[in-house]
């Protein structure tokens, strides 16, 4: 029996690394893979199938503030997430963000490189070919950032 290492991200996930890196200033800094359980900290009693989510899911892309307060977590989606299960746990990630008070963009590549930034809310189109609109790729990350937030992030329910 052997182990042996693999890379941590994939190619689009190094992609848009890459590209939130371009978004924020040394103020912040971006975490990949992190578990929802090391930011966000339940507060009261969560519904089992939430609670054990917590415990066994991560994020794509964190963003904190220099002192590692949550400030944005960004998912990176595929085609893979338009399967019924990924969509799933894409609801259940969003509802204790939600409840953390964390925001939640999403990401997705389409259509030859249009990068799609959304959430319920909004959403910002840009081409990472041409660049045409990344000026409001990055200004919505920024807002994000620049946004305060509670000191504790825990999960009520």
């Amino acid at each position: 029996m052997s182990i042996k290492s693999k890379r941590l991200i994939n190619s689009y996930e190094e992609r848009m690394l890459e590209f939130l890196q371009t978004c924020i200033d040394e103020n912040y800094k971006i975490h990949t893979q992190v578990s929802l359980c090391q930011f966000c900290e339940q507060d009261s009693n969560l519904d089992i199938e939430l609670r054990k989510f917590l415990f066994s899911s991560s994020v794509d892309a964190l963003i904190t503030n220099s002192d590692y307060k949550p400030c944005l977590v960004v998912e990176f989606q595929s085609s893979y997430h338009d399967y019924s299960e990924a969509r799933e746990r894409a609801r259940k990630k969003a509802t204790l963000l939600s409840l953390a008070a964390v925001p939640l963009l999403y990401s997705r590549v389409k259509d030859f490189g249009l990068l799609h930034l959304y959430s319920q809310s909004e959403e910002i189109v840009c081409n990472l070919f041409t660049g045409n609109r990344r000026e409001n790729a990055q200004a919505l990350i920024r807002k994000y950032c620049e946004q305060s937030i509670s000191s504790d992030v825990r999960v009520t329910a």
